[in-house]
């Protein structure tokens, strides 16, 4: 038997939906795009890491540094929020698992400095912090610079925003949205297909 021909509301729904997936496809990759578009005033790394007593800036040194979140420490909020311009993850789990997961790309820190708010470690404030990383997959490896600006409260990271390139994150509701739905993506496929990693 031949196969019975769609319905006009069946091919509406999947041309609609084909149009939907193109669309949602094209708003994240040019979020991304624009996130790794260079900056003419883009700093070159210092010579060597700032040194600081501050254990906020040490757990984020742990986290890019390829060492995951150090929870026992207790300087990570447990409604932490992360977001870049790929993916935005809320929660202590997503956090975990998405810096667990950035362990395969063999993330190495050049150099980390704080910009701003370096003043007083007490008490709520936000942290500007340049940071270059570099990332391995496989042969390939490249570099990324970012402006990480850092809430913290009660003594806790509370908010991540890491801006490659140092540019500002798209801030329209629809990037907003595509961001959220990619951290939910990548928190539930990199929990089942990434093992060996702690």
């Amino acid at each position: 038997h031949s196969p019975r021909p769609r319905s006009e509301p069946m091919r509406r729904a999947s041309r609609a939906l084909a149009a939907a997936g193109a669309g949602y496809v094209a708003l994240a990759g040019y979020g991304v795009w624009r996130g790794f578009a260079r900056s003419a005033a883009e700093p070159l790394p210092p010579s060597r890491s700032c040194s600081s007593n501050s254990p906020i800036v040490a757990t984020l040194g742990a986290m890019y540094g390829g060492k995951g979140v150090p929870l026992a420490e207790g300087y990570v909020s447990p409604d932490v929020v992360f977001e870049d311009p790929a993916a935005k993850v809320v929660g202590e789990p997503e956090l975990r698992e998405a810096f667990r997961a950035l362990k395969i790309m063999h993330p190495k820190t050049i150099a980390m400095e704080v910009v701003d708010g370096i003043q007083n470690w007490e008490g709520d404030k936000t942290l500007e912090i340049d940071i270059w990383q570099k990332y391995r997959l496989g042969s390939f490896s490249f570099t990324v610079y970012s402006r990480l600006n850092v809430e913290v409260k009660d003594n806790m990271i509370s908010r991540i925003e890491e801006r490659w390139q140092n540019n500002s994150l798209l801030g329209h509701k629809a990037f907003s949205a595509i961001r959220r739905a990619n951290g939910i993506l990548s928190y539930s496929l990199t929990s089942l297909l990434i093992h060996g990693i702690e």
